[in-house]
């Protein structure tokens, strides 16, 4: 069984570890086309800076920074970093990128859902609050690779279940403000959404969120068990 806690590979593979750890993601992302063979070192970990640095300015308000991991091209450097700090997140990454000795190759950035909790003691002054719902960004680059990034989050903030104490349902509040984040986020990548994917079949998803409530209680895809079946057939399926 693959480790749920590794880097992941690709997208496919970022989706069966949440599926081990029965998490409900969907998954919004574009291919940003960058030829990394022409860039040297420094210039790739900055495009990997600045891909960062967009996503925040556009998320601004809904996510901030929890922990990070960093792998240079053919893993010659494993870098993890834990309680982030949103104010200082930016110094401390570009710290880390001139520690570098090599291209990254992969980073995801995990993710805190700021949200608002209305209080029974005080109903009219909402507590800003952190969610620890599943929520990334994750980012590949260099030689191999051509710049596919995509964000996740996790499916519960936006069912069908009602806000305790109103009529309104989960998803009519937070759909909008996913929406708005994920349009500025191709505005300020310059790259349109063109991969939107879940590992789960139960999630109404389009280019911009939820196009509906999620049922409030989806369940991952089941992976096959065991090896795929090809089209090679072996010697015991040969006769002469």
């Amino acid at each position: 069984m693959a480790d749920p806690n590794r880097i992941p590979t690709g997208l496919d593979d970022l989706h069966r570890q949440l599926s081990l750890h029965q998490h409900v993601i969907g998954s919004w992302g574009f291919n940003a086309r960058v030829d990394f063979r022409k860039m040297n070192a420094e210039e790739t970990n900055v495009w990997f800076f600045e891909q960062v640095f967009n996503f925040l300015r556009s998320f601004f308000g809904i996510v901030v920074p929890d922990n990070l991991e960093i792998s240079t091209y053919n893993a010659k450097q494993q870098i993890t970093r834990q309680n982030l700090n949103q104010m200082t997140f930016l110094d401390e990454l570009m710290l880390i990128m001139k520690g570098l000795k090599e291209p990254m190759w992969v980073l995801r950035l995990n993710l805190s859902i700021v949200g608002f909790l209305r209080t029974q003691f005080n109903p009219d002054m909402p507590v800003r609050l952190h969610i620890q719902e599943p929520a990334s960004l994750v980012v590949w680059g260099g030689p191999d690779e051509s710049g596919f990034q995509v964000f996740s989050i996790g499916y519960r903030l936006f069912s069908e279940q009602k806000i305790e104490g109103e009529h309104n349902l989960i998803w009519s509040v937070n759909q909008p403000l996913l929406e708005k984040a994920l349009r500025k986020w191709e505005a300020q990548s310059r790259h349109h959404i063109e991969v939107v994917q879940s590992n789960s079949d139960d999630l109404p998803l389009y280019r911009h969120g939820f196009s509906k409530p999620a049922p409030s209680r989806a369940k991952p895809r089941q992976e096959p068990e065991g090896p795929v079946d090809d089209a090679i057939p072996d010697l015991d399926d040969l006769s002469f």
